[in-house]
């Protein structure tokens, strides 16, 4: 989805969280509250990446039914933003933030009420920095799974394919009865250590393999 449809997403959410704090059908919190939960799990199965969107929609929901800025719930806005920074790029957690903060201030009454509408401005700084550590790290995971296969590729076709060559040529070299003794004695330490250099690249190669299977 293209930034623009994933923040319309999430201030959907918002909307309906404040217009149903503003409606009749209040009462029926708790029925909305229990679809929405099962929703959320039937999610988890068949479609995971709607899951975020309706962590937000219940969220908006609970805060905005119990008085928005003044809502003891209000600290589930402060999850809501470090789920959407661990989830999208830092643009969409400062977008979605100043929506925040545009619905919110419809429940702004008083000087104390200012401080929980602040405090949302002074998390978005902390919500973008979380966001783009996890795109540095996504992006650090998969430059080291390419050079990961590349080094296995590398192992596997071509240090091992070069070493056997070598080792088949010195052995044909060593059948040579007309070879001379000093000859022969620096031919068998090559052909030792090629076997050894061989060895050595199979047992890395199986460890690379053993480690990209447990991860």
């Amino acid at each position: 989805m293209s930034p623009f449809t994933i923040i319309s997403l999430y201030a959907s959410t918002t909307l309906l969280g404040y217009l149903f704090s503003v409606s009749t059908l209040t009462g029926f919190l708790a029925q909305l509250i229990a679809l929405i939960s099962i929703a959320f799990l039937v999610s988890l199965y068949f479609h995971h990446q709607l899951s975020p969107y309706f962590i937000s929609l219940l969220v908006n929901v609970l805060v905005f039914a119990t008085n928005g800025l003044h809502s003891p719930l209000f600290f589930l806005i402060y999850f809501l933003l470090f789920v959407i920074a661990f989830q999208h790029p830092p643009q969409i957690t400062i977008a979605y933030t100043l929506i925040l903060v545009f619905f919110l201030s419809q429940s702004l009454n008083s000087i104390v009420s200012l401080v929980p509408l602040t405090s949302l401005l002074f998390i978005s700084p902390l919500a973008w920095f979380i966001s783009r550590q996890t795109i540095s790290n996504a992006q650090l995971n998969h430059s080291l799974a390419n050079n990961q296969t590349d080094i296995y590729l590398w192992l596997s076709l071509r240090l091992k394919s070069t070493i056997s060559q070598i080792i088949d040529s010195v052995s044909l070299i060593l059948s040579d009865p007309r070879l001379p003794h000093q000859h022969h004695q620096e031919l068998e330490k090559i052909n030792h250590l090629s076997r050894h250099l061989l060895k050595s690249s199979q047992d890395l190669s199986k460890s690379i393999d053993d480690n990209s299977h447990e991860s």
